[in-house]
This record gives structure tokens, sequence and C-alpha cells, in this order.
């Protein structure tokens, strides 16, 4: 509706500023008119079109960035599939994930990545951590909020942390097993580096995400999601741990 009217408005003012334009030459008056009818047809044309040229803008940066963000998913998954192919994924993510379309973008990227639907995703319970509490979660969850997480999927033979670890990751039941689940991180995690590069070191950890210290920010995401993560992040596993130490220190 507002569209039509926004049209309607510009015809009148055009045939509007064509009669005051005629009749100036002989009424001086009518060139204010003109130039009022001139500011009408430009505002008319701003609320009509700049508001769409701004969503289309926007809209399409941000399905940019959420592909970049989707694109770790499926290097997980990828990654995963070549070093423990076959074994049931769990996936550790923030509570109230499923409302939150970057977290369900990367989901739907690991199964992809990993060629598999056996991938169950289970929301961290942290008590203290609501709507009301500022604080992020990161800073919060602790050992045995993952710990009774994964007791829920203990026949999981892959663990996808989307939060990182907690700050006492060391006592978690899974690392201290006798054969602990394979780890793969969407981050380091607050304060662990070090315990995180320690376990790269013995393969439980089969690979953490970092960002890419060459990332191209001004870039749109391809629709390939290889190369999508090859712009903004790098896989840190055993093989390349030394030459990115600086993310674990």
């Amino acid at each position: 509706m507002t569209t039509w009217i926004c049209i309607a408005v510009m015809v009148v003012g055009f045939i509007g500023m064509i009669v005051c334009s005629r009749k100036q030459k002989t009424n001086p008056a009518m060139q204010p008119v003109a130039i009022l009818l001139c500011i009408i047809v430009l505002i008319a044309a701003g609320v009509m079109i700049l508001p769409q040229l701004m969503g289309t803008g926007s809209g399409a940066v941000m399905e940019s960035e959420l592909a970049f963000l989707a694109s770790r998913g499926h290097a997980a998954g990828a990654h995963l599939a070549k070093v423990a192919p076959g074994k049931k994924i769990v996936v550790i993510a923030e509570p109230n994930f499923d409302k939150n379309v970057q977290s369900k973008n990367l989901i739907d990227m690991i199964k992809k990545g990993y060629g598999s639907e056996n991938v169950v995703v289970e929301g961290l319970v942290v008590p203290g951590a609501n709507a009301e509490n500022a604080m992020p979660i990161e800073e919060l969850m602790k050992a045995k909020d993952f710990d009774a997480a994964l007791a829920k999927h203990k026949d999981a033979g892959i663990v996808i942390s989307l939060v990182g670890l907690p700050q006492n990751a060391q006592r978690m039941e899974a690392f201290r097993a006798s054969k602990p689940p394979v780890f793969f991180l969407l981050s380091t995690g607050m304060g662990t580096g070090k315990f995180v590069s320690a376990q790269i070191n013995k393969g439980v950890i089969a690979g953490v995400i970092v960002p890419n210290p060459k990332a191209d920010y001004e870039a749109t995401a391809p629709s390939d999601p290889v190369k999508a993560f090859n712009i903004r992040f790098v896989l840190v596993t055993k093989e390349n741990l030394a030459a990115h130490k600086q993310f674990f220190e």
C-alpha cells in the first residue's frame, strides 16, 4: 500500500512540476511551488526505494556472515569423517540453541561435513546462566556441567563443543577416562589454551578452529563451504599446532 501511495504522489508531483514550470514564466509565484513539489517527489522516492535497498544490502551481508560461520561446522564434520568415521556425535551447544540461527546452521553443516545424521545436540545446562545474568556462559560453565550433559550420551564417540571448554576442563570425566571420546572445539575456551594444546598432542582433541590471521573480512562468502572456511578460519590439528601456538598460550 505504501508503495502505491508513493507512486501516486510522485506522478501527481511530476505533473504539478510540469504545470508550474510552464506558468512560472508569467507567474513567478509558481517557482517556489515547483521547488516544493520537487522536494515532495524526492521524499516519496526515498520512502519507496531506500528501505528496500538498505534491506537488501544488510540482508546480503548477514547471509554472507552466517555462511562464513556455518563453514566451521562443515570443516569440523569433514575432518572428523577422516580421523574418526562412523561414530555417534554429540554436539554441546548453548542453552536455547534451537532458537539461534547460527547454531542451527552449524549443526546442519556438521551433519553434511561428516556425512551422517547420527548427530544429537545437548544444550548445556549451567546454573546461574539466564537472561538476567550478563556473564557469558563460557565464564559460568564448569566441568560438572559438561559431565552432566555427556552422561546422557555415553555411546557417543565424538564430542563437538560449540562453546569451548570450562576453565576446569581437566576435571571433566571424559578427559580422565581410559578411552576418552574424540573431541573437537570451535574455540579453545577461556583460559584453557595450554590444556587444549596438551590434549591435541595426545590426540584426544582432534582439532580446534581458530581465526585465520590473514582473514579477508571484506570478502563475500562463496557457495563452497571449504573456500569460505579458508578465507576466515584455520583448522589446528596435531600436525600444525606448532605453527599456531599463539592461540594456546
